[in-house]
């Protein structure tokens, strides 16, 4: 049985994302393609790998086998060409990186500047990514490395065929309109106030809510933003506070009071997540990217983890 590689790598795909049409929006192709691949694939292994299922299609029980299956050939071959790669000390070829917003400005940017400054022959690629989409983005070889979140009381649990290196904690700190005066950065302080919060389901607003439960008392949140700009521009109009971390504050309008959230303390920690390496090493160029990443929480702002 000969099982072409790149359509075990269209099988993952379809495996990862749930759906013919999503695979083929990130193998940027056609779903006809998509599904061309799967029935060459198919033929090679003799079974059928996926079936109708109301207006899309799920893989069948062979279909599961040779998707676990191409996972761990992928895997292998990535882990060889890193092997390789070790051998020659070779910090050359292209790493890509996805990040959310801050981080990618604050950490990721600088970082990436300075391994090809570092390295004439790396390519670094930065991608604004939320989490959920970077780390399907990272299973499927599509991203090489993600810069991950996880707030306090908020954990961020990954599978374990990935791996996970913590970078910098990042302090929340409490932000009210300049006209309400100074604070002493305890929530209590804040309980009878209007609030800006993110949106529902996000980790920043189940730490926002779990701080202030722990300060006594239920926020009052009349307002939403996901975008911490968002967030700055509506307490500097006086529409309410709202707990930010520090890596968010670049660029803070003259009408916000930031301070250090003193009681109760809480941050948010940021980390590099890779593809599992097993007993393989890391590509010399994801690790040249990784110091120059950890370096640049080493600068002022964010704290070292």
């Amino acid at each position: 049985m000969d099982l072409d590689v790149r359509r075990l790598r269209v099988l993952y795909e379809v495996a990862l994302r749930g759906g013919i049409t999503a695979a083929a929006s990130s193998l940027h192709v056609t779903p006809s393609a998509v599904s061309q691949q799967l029935g060459q694939l198919a033929r090679e292994a003799g079974c059928e790998l996926v079936e109708r299922s109301g207006r899309g299609v799920v893989l069948t029980p062979a279909g599961h086998v040779l998707a676990d299956h191409a996972k761990q050939i992928i895997s292998a071959v990535e882990q060889a060409g890193a092997g390789l790669a070790a051998l020659r000390r070779d910090v050359s070829g292209t790493v890509r990186v996805g990040a959310f917003p801050s981080a990618a400005g604050a950490l990721v940017a600088p970082a990436a500047a300075r391994a090809i400054a570092r390295h004439p022959d790396l390519d670094v690629r930065v991608f604004e990514a939320e989490d959920q989409q970077s780390r399907l983005d990272l299973r499927s070889g599509r991203l090489d490395v993600i810069v991950l979140q996880e707030y306090d009381h908020v954990p961020t649990p990954l599978p374990p065929d990935l791996d996970r290196r913590p970078i910098a904690s990042d302090p929340m700190h409490l932000i009210t309109p300049a006209g309400w005066g100074s604070r002493s950065g305890r929530l209590d302080d804040l309980r009878d106030a209007r609030w800006v919060a993110s949106a529902e389901g996000t980790p920043c607003l189940h730490s926002t809510l779990h701080a202030c439960r722990l300060a006594g008392f239920e926020p009052d949140i009349r307002h939403r933003a996901v975008d911490f700009a968002l967030t700055l521009d509506l307490v500097g109009a006086g529409l309410g506070a709202a707990l930010v971390p520090e890596m968010a504050l670049r660029g803070v309008p003259s009408t916000v009071h930031v301070e250090p959230l003193t009681d109760p303390v809480t941050e948010r920690r940021i980390f590099a997540v890779t593809r599992g390496r097993g007993t393989g090493p890391l590509r010399p160029a994801m690790e040249a990217f990784l110091a120059e990443l950890t370096a640049s929480a080493s600068a002022p702002g964010p704290r070292p983890a």
